[in-house]
């Protein structure tokens, strides 16, 4: 979040660090610093956003509680169905269990889940895949197939059966 006001002694670091790197920067940036400088210098709040504008919002810890938590289910889920059997897996509507990405309209989800697989090299399964929902109903979905998967972490189950699996698929479509 860009700051409606900042403190004296908050600017003035801030006006130091950027004089410190148009030293260091080409034409561009120290453009760009001198500009940003002036807008600190001056109090001008309403330019803020031209000093902090290389910021993204925090992402709350609970929002990567809820991603850690959906990408460790369905390795347990994927893990779960390679081990089924050919007709074991017609049994089941897998197409309901598919992961499918989260909104990147809707934000943070999507932003969490592409640094965990792109950047920070978690959930391979995922690199290079399309993960970009269009569905705003997908973490609804997966928070219904948590508390699934919270019931077996609880009875310490790791490897889900036919039967475990159409839990899952029931808590998806049924509600």
């Amino acid at each position: 979040m860009i700051p409606e006001t900042i403190s004296l002694v908050e600017r003035q670091l801030l006006i130091n660090q950027c004089k410190i790197l148009s030293v260091f920067g080409d034409s561009t940036e120290r453009a760009l610093n001198e500009r940003r400088i002036e807008i600190l210098e001056k109090g001008y709040t309403g330019l803020y956003q031209k000093v902090f504008n290389t910021l993204y919002e925090e992402v709350p810890i609970s929002v990567y509680k809820e991603v850690e938590s959906i990408l460790k289910m369905y390795s347990h889920i994927n893990d779960s169905i390679r081990l089924l059997t050919g007709p074991d897996k017609e049994a089941l509507d897998l197409g309901s269990l598919e992961f499918e990405g989260f909104d990147e309209n809707s934000g943070m989800h999507y932003y969490m889940m592409s640094y965990l697989v792109d950047r920070m090299d978690e959930y391979l399964e995922y690199k290079g895949r399309e993960l970009k929902s269009h569905n705003t109903t997908s973490l609804s979905k997966y928070n219904k197939m948590l508390n699934v998967h919270r019931e077996f972490k609880h009875l310490k189950r790791e490897k889900y059966s036919l039967s475990d699996l159409q839990k899952f698929v029931d808590a998806v479509q049924n509600s």
